[in-house]
Parts: structure tokens; C-alpha cells; sequence
């Protein structure tokens, strides 16, 4: 990286400065913030999080509405896989390296979830994902769990002999391109680097398609360690979402790389990196909730590539940096919405080639803008094409994923096979399921390791609030639609007030096509739909919609209801959401092969930020991206990849009362009427 952002970086590597020597006002959310709602917020959780999490660094968001101090459990016959009976013991000081890789190396593509129950673990060199039987059957489908940040940790001891050397090594690492790592995951872990190992790299991932990090703290000791979390050291890596994840030291934080697949972050946390808090070049990420304390830069989105960056509700604060490190430095294209930039001489610098932006010298905060003159509307006059000269531009509000309580797995965990349910997948399930959600029972699990079989109609009533896969897998012959409902228990139980179906795959629906797998929100209630694969989610009530790390197709068919979804992808052809007079924020999204990406219409309100098309197998022309009838829409973020020289040839068609535009220019930002 030849450019003064490196060289400035690099002269900072070796100033130490450990979190008791910040200063106190920086700890508790510094004093020269603009005094906005976020802001606010942050000051306000932010002893919390140290009590709690036992770190200066970690962000709100990341225990906000958890109980960290309960472990993460699951049942016995949950089919998870618990590496100590594979010798893996926590808190012996015996080497765990060869115990877990058996774990990890017993189920290749298996949708299983390895197990780290409370405790910290050794490892002496790196844990990879399992083989299969040939190349498209490795490094997918495995699923790296512990019991929460504060209870499972892996460690690397103080000058390990593997990490010692000077190429990077990761701690974790989970497959190089092509692009078939789906449903790769790794939850609710800690990973600590000790010190005298210059050549650790924390964690390296790849998923495809749907696939995820959640509740992840990464850590080095001071002067240990290159980068926290890796996702550039391979091509192809996403699409995939990052949630509540804390980097703290190593020399970057961050690193993201290569033109494919695109990653969606949500709540994330940087502190004391040596050169670089976040480096970026050549991919799409879409951002929210970024806080970095650090006295080098927070961001760089490097020259000479396709890289870009969508950056929402975010807060970066120097700690007495460097005067001339700025807190952005960017050389891309990037977008901002609700950004504080703090402590730097300079909060950002603008230096590509025809920005729009000049440098922000001192705080800033950014409302909403773009570092290039790409925002376009067909029914809005521009005189620049810049937010400046848009006017009012409405957003929608975001509202955070619900929680639900993860409850005692004894007590309140109903098994589906206790109600004749077949994991072979031979017969149909459906009845078993139903049987499980008219018990009363809150919690109902597919064990992991099996394949069950669903099809026709399912009512989802009464208690049950959790219906979870533990990873497993299932699929429809003839079209399986499972309907939340309102007050239909046939023992007149109350309804819980919001169900999640999470951590499931349809194998046979993952591209889409007929038969399909329906999940659909008939009710008042809120659905979320979590970790998700093969599946199309249908919102004909009025109950809100959450859909998180899924990969299928979502419509919106019932006028002012509203969704909420981080990270979807759409592989199949045809139109990939709707939304019929709804409310819908989005981001994060994915799409291949041809089809209208987002149609709304009747209405219809569609926010979205971070788009990436992949149209490398040709685009039907005339075929619009976009469509928006009557209807109201801001589309922020908007990438393509096309190699084959059939890209998007019709980007936007909107109509307004009687009249249709359309435009085959592609935008970075697009505004409907």
C-alpha cells in the first residue's frame, strides 16, 4: 500500500499506548462529540460495557438487551457436537489444537454446530475447516459456536511458535475462492492473541450466500498480531453478515479485499490498532454502527480499485492521533449518513480523482452525503447531482432486531422427534412440528445432523417463540407454507408476541424454483427470520418483519406493514422483493442473474443502502433493476460486477401518476420523486 496513509501508519506502530492511558473523557465517550442522539446514546451504555464486558472498547450495541453472564447452552440431543468429547477440556493448560480440529475435521459440510462450552482453550497453531470429499464439499457448512464472549475464549499463548514468524498465520481459518462456502458461521466466541506473536491473524473467514460472524470479540496483546478479522485474503468471499464484533490491537483491525462478493456489517468496534483501523480495496461494504477509538485512521478505501463504502450512524474518535492522520481516508467512493468524526486535525480526506467533496477539516458530523456528484433522480431536478441540491430526502426509521430469550434448554426445549418427526426425510414432518407447537412448549429444536421433510400448511400459535434449526436442514417435494397466526391455538394459549425461525436450511431451494419453502407473517406479530436459507418470507398482515443473514426471496404484500432486513441475497431469476405498499429498510442486499432487484409499488416505501448486482450471467434487456410505481424510494450504495459484457442494461423504471421514466445510466444513489 504505497501511499502516505501506509507510511504515516507505519511510523505510529510502535507507539504504545495502553487503554489506562487514554484519556478518561475519550474512555467514557469523549466530550468534543457533537451533542446528537447517538452520541448521547454512547455515553449513556458506555460504563456499562465496561462493567459487563470487561473491555473499554466494546460497543453498546453488542450487549444492549443481552444478559452476557448466561452462557449459551443447547441440549444434549440437539445433534451439536461438543469437542470435549472429542479431548478438547477447557481451563487444563493442555495444548486444544489437534481435539478441536478433530471436532471440526468429524462433520465437513455437515450443518453441525462445534461446540466450545465455557472456558478458555489453547491452541498452538491454526484451527481450519474441514475437508470433504472433494473440493466443492470443503470448508461449508460449518458452524464454530461458544457459549458468549465473556465464557468461551481461544487462546493463543505468548510467543507460540507458529504465530512467531513473519508470514501471517490465522488462529481460525475457514477456505480460499471459489464462492461455495455456505453457511459458514462463527458465534458467540472470544479469540485472544498473547503476546510475542507478530505473525497472528485472528480470524480469516469466508462465507457464501448466508453465512455470519455474531457476537465475536477479537484481541491481541499490545504489539502482537497483523490483522483481527481477515476477509481480503482470498476472492469470492461473501455475501455474508458481520454483527457485533470487537477488534481490538493488531496492526488493522480490518482487513476487507478483492472486487466479489460484497459483506454487510452491523455494529462494530475498533480500538488500538497500530497502522490501520479498517483498510479497504476493491470490495462493497455496507456499514452501521461503526465506533473507533484509535490514533491512526478508523477508515481507509484505498486507490485503483472498485472499492466502496456505504457508512451509517457511526462514531470515530482520535486519540490524540497523529496531526496529519486524518479519521477517513478515502480514495473511493464513498456514501455517509449520520457519521461523527472526532479528534482528528482533519475528520476526513477526500483524494480520488473527480470528488465532489472537499477534505472536512476538524469534527465533523455528516447528516448524508456522497464523496462523488452520482446522485441521480429522474423526477427530482439536480442542478448538481449531489444530496446538497436534493432537498428533503426521508428515511425510514431502523429499528434493532428483537431479542428473544434464549430460555433453559431443559425445561423450556421441546425436540421435534419426541412427536414422531422423521430426520431421514422420508416421510413428512409437518405433523410432528405442528404437534410440537400446539404443546405449549417456547422453544421447539430440529436437531442437527438430520433432514426432515415438510409439506402443505403449518399454523405457528400459541407460546412457542423459537423455532430453531440447531443448523439442521430440510426441504419440500410438493410446497411447505408455514403461516404465523393470530389466536388459533386449539387450547386458547396465548400467543408469544414474536416468533424467530432461525439457523435452517431448505437444501433443495437454496437457488429458488418451485417447490417452495414459504414462511409467511399473517399475524399482528412480529417475525424474525434469522440465519435463514432456501426459503421465501410473504408479509400479509400487519406484524413487523426482521430478516437477518438470509438468503431467498421477501414480499411485502400488505400495505403498511414494515421490514427490517441485514444482509439478503437473491439467487434465482425473476424479481427478487417486493413491496406492495409497505415499508421496507434494507441493508445489505445481493443479487444474481436477471430480475428486477426491488419492486415497489401501491405506495410502497423502500430505503435501502448497500446494493450489489452480479450480473456475470447476462441481463435480459429491458428488464429494469428497479421499479418504483407510485411509490417512494432512496437506493444508496449501488454496485455492479459484470464480466461477460451482458451488464444491467436498464437500471430504473418509475413511474409518477401517468408518466414513466426510465434510465439506463447506472447510479451510485438513486431518488425517486
Amino acid at each position: 500500500m504505497e501511499t502516505r496513509y501506509h507510511e504515516l501508519a507505519v511510523s505510529a506502530r510502535h507507539r504504545r499506548l495502553a487503554p489506562s492511558s487514554h484519556p478518561p473523557a475519550c474512555i467514557r465517550g469523549s466530550s468534543r462529540l457533537p451533542k446528537t442522539k447517538l452520541s448521547r446514546k454512547l455515553r449513556k451504555v458506555s460504563q456499562l460495557n465496561q462493567i459487563v464486558a470487561g473491555l473499554a472498547m466494546c460497543y453498546p450495541l453488542l450487549v444492549e438487551g443481552q444478559d452476557l453472564s448466561i452462557p449459551v447452552v443447547f441440549p444434549e440431543d440437539g445433534g451439536v457436537v461438543d469437542v470435549r468429547n472429542f479431548g478438547a477440556f477447557p481451563d487444563d493448560g493442555v495444548d486444544d489444537t489437534e481435539a478441536i480440529q478433530s471436532a471440526l475435521d468429524a462433520h465437513p459440510n455437515g450443518n453441525r454446530i462445534i461446540y466450545l462450552p465455557s472456558g478458555d482453550y489453547q491452541v498452538s497453531d491454526t484451527l481450519r475447516w474441514p475437508v470433504g470429499e472433494d473440493e466443492s464439499e470443503s470448508q461449508k457448512r460449518t458452524i464454530l459456536q461458544g457459549a458468549g464472549i465473556l465464557h468461551s475464549t481461544i487462546c493463543v499463548p505468548d510467543g507460540s511458535a507458529a504465530f512467531s514468524g513473519s508470514d501471517p498465520r490465522p488462529v481460525i481459518w475457514t477456505g480460499v475462492m471459489p464462492a461455495n462456502h455456505v453457511r459458514n458461521a462463527v458465534r458467540d466466541l472470544k479469540i485472544m492473541v498473547g503476546s510475542e506473536n507478530p505473525a497472528a491473524v485472528g480470524l480469516q473467514f469466508n462465507a457464501s450466500n448466508q453465512g455470519c460472524i455474531r457476537n465475536v470479540v477479537i484481541e491481541a496483546e499490545e504489539d502482537s498480531g497483523i490483522t483481527g478479522l481477515d476477509l481480503g485474503y482470498t476472492d469470492e468471499i461473501g455475501s455474508l453478515l458481520v454483527e457485533n464484533i470487537a477488534v481490538k490491537g493488531f496492526e488493522y483491525g480490518i482487513s476487507t479485499k478483492w472486487p466479489l462478493n460484497s459483506i454487510t456489517f452491523e455494529n462494530v468496534i475498533l480500538r488500538d490498532q497500530r497502522r490501520l483501523g479498517w483498510w479497504n480495496y476493491h470490495q462493497m461494504v455496507f456499514l452501521r454502527g461503526l465506533v473507533s477509538h484509535n490514533w491512526v485512521p478508523a477508515v481507509y478505501n484505498e486507490k485503483d480499485s472498485w472499492g466502496s463504502m456505504t457508512l451509517m450512524d457511526s462514531q470515530i474518535i482520535g486519540l490524540e492521533p497523529d496531526s496529519s492522520l486524518p479519521g477517513i481516508a478515502n480514495q473511493r467512493q464513498m456514501y455517509f449518513r449520520n457519521v461523527e468524526v472526532a479528534g482528528y486535525q482533519k475528520a476526513i480526506d477526500h483524494s480520488d480523482r473527480n470528488r465532489a467533496q472537499d477534505d472536512r477539516i476538524g469534527a465533523a458530523h455528516l447528516i448524508e452525503d456522497t464523496s462523488h456528484r452520482n446522485v441521480v433522480s429522474q423526477f427530482r431536478h439536480l442542478d448538481d447531482p449531489t444530496f446538497a441540491a436534493a432537498g428533503f430526502v426521508k428515511h425510514l426509521p431502523v429499528k434493532e432486531t428483537p431479542l428473544v430469550h434464549w430460555g433453559d434448554p431443559v425445561s423450556s426445549w421441546i425436540n421435534i422427534l419426541e412427536f414422531g418427526a422423521d430426520p431421514t426425510g422420508e416421510s413428512d414432518s409437518t405433523g410432528a412440528l405442528q404437534g410440537a407447537i400446539d404443546s405449549g412448549a417456547e422453544t421447539i429444536y430440529l436437531p442437527g445432523g438430520s433432514r426432515f421433510r415438510f409439506e402443505g400448511n403449518l399454523k405457528i400459535r400459541g407460546p412457542v417463540r423459537r423455532i430453531i434449526g440447531l443448523e439442521g436442514s430440510c426441504h419440500t417435494e410438493s410446497g411447505a407454507v408455514w403461516q404465523l397466526v393470530d389466536g388459533q391455538h386449539p387450547d386458547g394459549l396465548a400467543d408469544a408476541s414474536t416468533v424467530v425461525i432461525e439457523r435452517l436450511e431448505n437444501w433443495k431451494g437454496l437457488r429458488g424454483g418451485e417447490p417452495e419453502f414459504v414462511i409467511q407473517n399473517e399475524s399482528a406479530r412480529t417475525l424474525v427470520v434469522s440465519s435463514v436459507a432456501g426459503a421465501r418470507v410473504l408479509g400479509q398482515g400487519s406484524g413487523d418483519i426482521f430478516l437477518d443473514d438470509f438468503c431467498g426471496h421477501f414480499e411485502l404484500l400488505s400495505p403498511g406493514q414494515s421490514a427490517w432486513a441485514r444482509q439478503i441475497t437473491c439467487l434465482s431469476k425473476g424479481t427478487k422483493i417486493r413491496n406492495r405498499g409497505g415499508k421496507l429498510w434494507i441493508l445489505g442486499m445481493r443479487a444474481e442473474r436477471t430480475g428486477t432487484l426491488i419492486e415497489t409499488t401501491d405506495g410502497g416505501i423502500t430505503d435501502a443502502t448497500g446494493i450489489f448486482v452480479y450480473s456475470n450471467q447476462g441481463w435480459v434487456r429491458e428488464e429494469p433493476a428497479f421499479l418504483i410505481h407510485n411509490s417512494y424510494a432512496v437506493l444508496s450504495g449501488i454496485s455492479e460486477r459484470n464480466f461477460n459484457r451482458r451488464p444491467v442494461s436498464l437500471w430504473f423504471r418509475e413511474t409518477q401518476g401517468g408518466e414513466t421514466r426510465e434510465m439506463s445510466q447506472h447510479a451510485w444513489v438513486y431518488l425517486s420523486k
